[in-house]
């Protein structure tokens, strides 16, 4: 083994006993500034949030397939730092199944169109594959960027059961808060990433702040699992995009309507480039799937 690969089994190790890892520092200053920057432009123009939900603008924004909206957001599907540390986590057969973006407006304590959390108390992709032994396999691995500061208590930042997805089932329940014990909130500043298992049980905390919170996730699975929020991208994006981004993005390298097995049988040198991007930076110890 590398010592790169040393550290990534040290990374991963942290994130199978606890579900998610902390990030610091992944974007720079500016670099927050010019992705809010995105989002607030997609606030100013977004008539309607996902499933076609009516809004105007400073409403809470909410849209999927983010990267194709923006050539800034798709500088981030393969950021190299982040995904040195997913792909270690999740092999190197992967690409992106979706990308999220939020804007959540601060508000009032006693707000009444509005419950204690933004999103309540859920694990991700609740409806795929069958569980073992009450326990479902990892499907994926999310990386929430986070644009705005949320080192203070209720600034919108996420909830999390530590260790929640090694059980089977929801994680005991607190009924007096309606909250499962041991939930923690990560509180982070602006330019960190949180990674985390689909599977580990969280929630979005309220944002009582004077400012909103914005922020980007980047889901990976699999490439035998369908994307979540798109088919392919546009031609153009993959004539200007690296082997390692085409794969990222769902490229078809050997052509499946020609009988190419590249999302289920893939060949290494072929369908994943991944994999040798990987090993020119030392890290060899990653399987194709995890």
């Amino acid at each position: 083994m590398t010592e790169r690969d040393t550290q990534m089994a040290e990374l991963r190790s942290e994130f199978e006993e606890n579900g998610f890892l902390v990030l610091p520092e992944v974007l720079s200053g500016a670099e927050c500034e010019e992705f809010a920057g995105v989002l607030d432009q997609l606030d100013a123009s977004a008539e309607f949030n996902t499933e076609q939900r009516p809004r105007k603008p400073g409403d809470a924004l909410e849209l999927r397939n983010c990267v194709a909206r923006s050539d800034a957001f798709m500088e981030l599907v393969d950021k190299p730092e982040v995904l040195e540390i997913v792909a270690s986590l999740m092999g190197y057969n992967i690409q992106l199944g979706n990308s999220h973006g939020f804007i959540r407006p601060g508000r009032q304590q006693d707000d009444p169109r509005f419950g204690a959390l933004n999103i309540g108390w859920h694990w991700d992709l609740p409806a795929v594959g069958v569980p073992i032994n009450g326990r479902y396999p990892r499907f994926a691995v999310r990386v929430g960027y986070c644009f705005t500061d949320l080192q203070q208590p209720n600034e919108g930042s996420i909830y999390v059961v530590p260790g929640s997805h090694r059980s089977a089932g929801r994680p005991a329940w607190d009924r007096a808060n309606d909250a499962p014990y041991g939930s923690h909130e990560v509180l982070v500043p602006a330019g960190a990433a949180i990674v985390f298992d689909n599977r580990i049980w969280h929630a979005t905390a309220p944002n009582f702040s004077d400012r909103a919170r914005k922020n980007l996730y980047l889901e990976y699975a699999p490439r035998w699992m369908r994307p979540f929020d798109y088919y392919f991208h546009a031609d153009e994006v993959y004539e200007r995009s690296s082997p390692v981004r085409k794969q990222l993005l769902g490229y078809d390298f050997s052509n499946i309507e020609e009988g190419g097995l590249g999302y289920q049988q893939g060949e290494d040198e072929i369908d994943m480039p991944l994999r040798a991007w990987l090993e020119e930076r030392g890290i060899t110890d990653v399987a194709r799937d995890r």
